[in-house]
């Protein structure tokens, strides 16, 4: 097994050349601090595999870029874990807004301290880990993962009761695609992710004659974390009125085209061809794969993506039906999910409302270096030339036409689906004035 500092040393050469952001970040880290601390750690004997993903996890955090992350894969001797719930801050409480494999305490709980510090010290103290200046877009995962125990709020009035955080081992999360009706005219459409991109065009093939005759379809993609842009294809005709398409002029992205990103890109290419059929996206990995290996070894390398982006424009027809499209987005929201957003935005029939999506595609085109098939680092190797101006609000993410700030409500009732509904029925009335 690789030892835990030759990974470290890896890790840093990936970061200081291979990372679509090493240039422009030059001096954000030291990684001498990190380094001693596991040399010093493995010296003794006390660096577990967990404990080291929290060490470079926390290194990471010094580039500021939520697209670049390293995690713990497992093994037969080494399980991955998850504190298994989810939060958000509104003013100086944070809420419990999920439980996943957690279950001693329910969503709305709200956490009071965490390791005997309020929120208001921890949010003082420690707000680079939080990578965002708005409380409803802060990330608290690392929060928790490098703390002990929590505090949680008495309804009755009593002592606050403490909860030591637990790791679970992750349970599987369901991505399926659904569809559903909401009344005689209004679809529900769930996507969770883009990760498969055989399963969505399926999905959108097989309720074809539905999104054809529906009048209005709401789009949920709040929690979709991203994936292939290309899973959406087929599911723009209907996002676009007749005569609409979405524009083909893309923003100028660079490519480093080191040894190490050509090889690991050819190699995600090569697995992804094994469960991918779809003729466009295929055309899409030959041509990436192929600029990769005739610009390999020259470092930083615009890619000229527009004929196959016009070709793929060109087939999007456009319909009558649905007449009204909603999507709903938010700060989890990410990465390809954030493309569709945007692309979603250029169609006269689409109203965008909810949050602002997590905005990381500045660096996009994600590899993965892998060790020991225990841990793996996923890494940008492309990054936009012009960078998103960074809101105070709304981070660097899609904005949305309607924005609906989060509050504790949206634990217990779905705000944003009841205002589309809203939304829906205006337009309904007015047609039938």
């Amino acid at each position: 097994m690789t030892s835990y500092s030759e990974v470290f040393k890896e890790i840093l050469d990936i970061t200081h050349h291979d990372y679509a952001g090493w240039d422009e970040k030059q001096g954000w880290d030291d990684p001498e601090f990190h380094l001693k601390k596991i040399e010093r750690l493995e010296g003794e004997q006390e660096l577990t595999p967990q404990k080291f993903t929290e060490i470079v996890n926390d290194y990471l955090i010094s580039f500021q870029d939520r697209h670049m992350y390293f995690l713990l894969e497992g093994s037969e001797n080494v399980k991955k874990s998850t504190r298994g719930f989810r939060t958000r801050r509104y003013n100086d409480t944070l809420y419990v807004t999920e439980t996943y494999e957690e279950n001693r305490f329910p969503k709305g709980s709200k956490i009071i301290s965490i390791d005997n510090q309020t929120i208001e010290q921890l949010f003082a103290s420690k707000q680079y880990l939080l990578r965002e200046t708005n409380a409803e877009r802060e990330d608290w995962s690392n929060i928790f993962n490098q703390s002990s125990f929590i505090k949680i709020e008495n309804e009755n009035g009593q002592q606050p009761i403490e909860f030591d955080l637990k790791n679970y081992e992750p349970a599987p999360q369901k991505k399926e695609p659904l569809l559903k009706a909401i009344n005689e005219k209004t679809l529900l459409m769930t996507l969770p992710s883009f990760a498969d991109v055989e399963a969505i065009l399926d999905f959108v093939q097989k309720h074809e004659e539905e999104l054809k005759s529906c009048t209005n379809l709401i789009i949920d993609v709040r929690k979709n974390s991203g994936g292939n842009g290309q899973a959406v294809s087929s599911l723009l005709h209907y996002i676009f009125p007749y005569g609409e398409r979405p524009s083909s002029a893309v923003k100028l992205r660079e490519f480093n085209c080191t040894n190490r990103n050509s090889d690991l890109f050819i190699q995600l290419c090569s697995n992804a061809r094994k469960n991918i059929s779809d003729e466009g996206t295929l055309s899409v990995l030959d041509f990436a794969e192929e600029q990769f290996e005739t610009y390999r070894g020259q470092g930083f390398v615009a890619f000229d993506f527009s004929n196959l982006l016009e070709e793929e424009v060109f087939e999007v027809e456009g319909t009558d039906l649905p007449r009204k499209v909603i999507v709903m987005s938010d700060s989890h929201c990410a990465s390809a999910a954030e493309y569709f957003v945007e692309t979603c935005m250029e169609s006269s029939k689409v109203t965008v409302i909810g949050r602002s999506t997590m905005g990381v595609n500045d660096y996009s085109d994600l590899v993965i270096k892998g060790w020991d098939n225990m841990f793996s680092l996923y890494y940008p190797v492309s990054r936009i030339v012009q960078k998103t101006l960074n809101d105070p609000l709304h981070g660097k993410g899609i904005q949305p036409h309607h924005y609906i700030p989060w509050t504790p409500e949206h634990i217990q009732k779905d705000l944003d689906l009841l205002y589309a509904l809203e939304m829906v029925q205006v337009e309904l009335n007015t047609l039938e004035v």
